[in-house]
């Protein structure tokens, strides 16, 4: 071939320069990589989908990294576990396939995120003798693979996830190999991340979805039988029923009404995770609002006989927060104390602002929540050892619904109590 090219020159007056193999597969390795990179750009760009994008990548890059199958492992947001979202091979899969996950704890490829550093493994007969406790390598070796060479994948500076080459040869892979692919490790590491929260989203929008529906299917009939209830209880024959099936009649009254409260705080929690971006933050005055609210609070109060004040000072002219919602987190916060306290004893209001930040909080003389429980209060259906005063219900989604709507705002909610000594919750709102 050389001389025709040799030929081909001397005919076109052109001076032939003998280039060395080396050079030619490094032009030729550059040449591909920027169709390559310029293919998965336009793919992306276009929506076409993840696993069609690195199907693409697998019938491509085999001229430049030699492989018999490729994977992609994401990782979780904690980063705790690791699952095989993607696989590809040109020999069968029966053991290590899509779907596989494990937790990252203790295992080499936390060490793998943790340095962003790629990983030869060119023996894995030896290496699984040396890991007896890889169940991944028993289970790669049972599908015929040899050796290994592991790319640790990061957007945004943090690990999304890890592309695996494999092959069924050992001692395949060298450091050529991994300067290969950090021309192409950053394209694959958007398409990984696109990836990952596509199915995160749509993971949870159907998780969303049967919550939804199930919320429906049960609030009707729940009614159904409150009504039935509160009917009964105004009827002749119910006032001389003897008190034990009056009893049973009341609490059949409370736990529908509980479930009912339940299933409304569900739906609302549910509504929120959908609708984080859905705020309507206007102009308010704080102070009116804030007065406004310390009349809602001496209502909710009075009917358990504790004293109510307010402490509002030091207020800007206005605002700018989402009045609706953060009304239900202080009705949420007025409720709770009035609910923890015993009769007789007194909850104050306070609202303060800075240059900054306005600040509200609910001072309760209640019973006080340990300190190794605080951790639990914010949390879904987070219920601590601290109980109502006189039995009414908690369905343990408030303040994790107050939590939601404080941060949507871009403010922090918090608690200082102690056994014995009551309860403060107290928010922040920028202003």
């Amino acid at each position: 071939m050389e001389s025709d090219l040799g030929e081909h020159a001397e005919k076109s007056n052109i001076p032939f320069v003998e280039r060395p193999p080396a050079e030619a597969l490094i032009i030729e390795g550059q040449a591909l990589f920027g169709k390559l990179v310029q293919e998965i750009n336009r793919r992306m760009i276009e929506g076409i989908e993840y696993e069609k994008i690195l199907d693409y990548v697998f019938d491509s890059l085999n001229l430049l990294i030699p492989y018999d199958r490729i994977g992609i492992a994401v990782v979780d947001n904690d980063i705790k576990t690791v699952k095989l979202s993607w696989v590809r091979s040109k020999i069968p899969i029966r053991h290590l396939g899509q779907n596989y996950s494990a937790p990252l704890k203790g295992s080499s490829l936390s060490k793998l995120l943790e340095t962003g550093e790629p990983r030869i493994i060119n023996d894995l007969v030896t290496y699984a003798t040396e890991n007896p406790d890889s169940s991944s390598t028993k289970l790669i070796l049972q599908d015929g693979i040899r050796s290994n060479l592991a790319f640790p994948l990061k957007a945004n500076n943090k690990p999304v996830g890890i592309v695996f080459f494999s092959s069924a040869k050992p001692y395949t892979y060298d450091h050529n190999h991994i300067d290969v692919f950090h021309s192409i490790a950053d394209e694959l590491a958007v398409v990984v991340e696109q990836g990952r929260l596509k199915h995160f989203f749509s993971e949870n929008s159907a998780r969303a979805q049967t919550l939804r529906k199930v919320l429906h299917d049960l609030r009707a009939p729940l009614s159904v039988i409150q009504g039935y209830l509160d009917i009964s209880a105004d009827e002749n024959w119910y006032r001389v029923l003897d008190p034990e099936a009056q009893k049973i009649f009341d609490n059949l009254r409370r736990n529908t009404q509980y479930m009912l409260q339940l299933i409304g705080d569900l739906s609302e929690f549910n509504q929120l995770q959908r609708e984080l971006d859905s705020l309507n933050i206007n102009a308010v005055d704080p102070i009116e609002f804030s007065k406004e609210m310390a009349q809602i609070g001496k209502v909710l109060a009075i009917h358990k006989d504790i004293s109510f004040s307010a402490d509002i000072r030091d207020l800007p002219t206005i605002a700018h927060f989402d009045a609706d919602r953060i009304r239900r987190v202080l009705e949420n916060l007025f409720t709770n104390a009035v609910k923890f306290s015993k009769r007789g004893s007194s909850i104050s209001f306070g609202v303060r602002s800075d240059k900054t930040r306005i600040t509200f909080a609910v001072l309760d003389q209640g019973q006080g929540i340990p300190l190794q429980e605080h951790s639990k209060l914010f949390q879904e259906f987070g219920k601590t050892s601290t109980r109502p005063t006189e039995g009414e219900g908690s369905t343990g989604l408030g303040l994790a619904i107050a939590k939601k709507i404080v941060e949507q705002h871009g403010g922090k909610i918090s608690v200082t109590s102690m056994p014995g000594e009551g309860s403060t919750f107290s928010f922040w709102l920028p202003l």
